[in-house]
């Protein structure tokens, strides 16, 4: 398995931000250049990282080829691409062609989709056979990341009900981005859901997750994605398991922290796998 790590895209060019990109941001970059950041990085035991495409900025072709020239002369390659973040539209076809083309830039191997901006597209016959030559054309796998649960999504169970999501990946043949804090916050099993669905999952989204009444949407991020042992998930039996399995895809560090906090994560990732207990 290869240990990843998420980066915004915008903060890898802190002068493509925009408003939004300087409200929602990787703390990772802060206060360290990206020489520091990347060789710490390295020897933190990251192989690579996930590329958070912007959201509301609109990226060239000279943004992509920056962004790759910096990250090879740091010999950081992107190992998955993640679609931009978004609130009210749907992802479609032609936007997802266009991330398997960035992708492809990049040599990254998965792509990540989320289901709430899938939509009903996921139950369409036009839209499933779509991803699948693009798949096919390109050798990248598309891992549709399981989302939270929320007072909105009750009607779309399969979003982020642990049963629900993985029938419909299993019926469409679809791969999985499997995010651990997402199915707890939404009362699921995260050991029992990659167990039963080990062999469709190509990225884990990993971190620590705990409980409070102020978890709420208006507090989305207070107790999420949190560096791992801060929270109550059994990390130490999940990554054991990845281990035990021998898991061969992505683990990435959705990890809301700065670069100190993300290589401690990484610190006990690696003394976990490397006890032989």
């Amino acid at each position: 398995m290869k240990l990843s790590a998420v980066l915004f895209l915008t903060d890898i060019l802190p002068h493509r931000r925009r408003l939004y990109n300087k409200i929602v941001k990787n703390k990772i970059l802060s206060n360290n250049t990206s020489s520091e950041v990347f060789a710490t990085l390295k020897k933190a035991g990251f192989d690579g990282i996930e590329l958070m495409l912007p959201q509301f900025t609109k990226v060239s072709d000279a943004d992509l080829l920056e962004v790759k020239e910096l990250l090879q002369r740091h010999d950081m390659p992107v190992l998955s691409v993640h679609q931009q973040l978004r609130f009210f539209t749907k992802t479609r076809i032609g936007e997802i062609s266009e991330i398997f083309r960035i992708a492809n830039i990049f040599g990254a191997k998965v792509i990540v989709l989320h289901m709430n901006t899938v939509g009903k597209q996921i139950f369409t016959q036009d839209y499933i056979e779509a991803i699948h030559v693009l798949q096919k054309k390109h050798d990248i796998k598309v891992g549709f990341e399981n989302m939270e649960k929320f007072f909105g999504s009750l009607h779309r169970r399969h979003s982020w009900h642990s049963d629900h999501f993985a029938d419909l990946m299993n019926t469409n043949d679809f791969f999985i981005t499997f995010d651990v804090q997402h199915l707890a916050h939404s009362g699921g099993d995260i050991i029992a859901f990659f167990s039963k669905n080990k062999t469709r999952i190509v990225n884990v989204h990993l971190s620590d997750y705990r409980k409070s009444i102020f978890n709420t949407n208006l507090r989305p991020l207070r107790f999420k994605h949190l560096p791992l042992g801060k929270g109550e998930l059994p990390i130490e039996e999940f990554v054991k398991m990845l281990k035990k399995e021998k898991y061969e895809g992505l683990v990435t560090m959705e990890i809301h922290t700065d670069l100190p906090g993300i290589c401690e994560s990484a610190g006990k990732f690696y003394k976990i796998i490397n006890n032989p207990s």
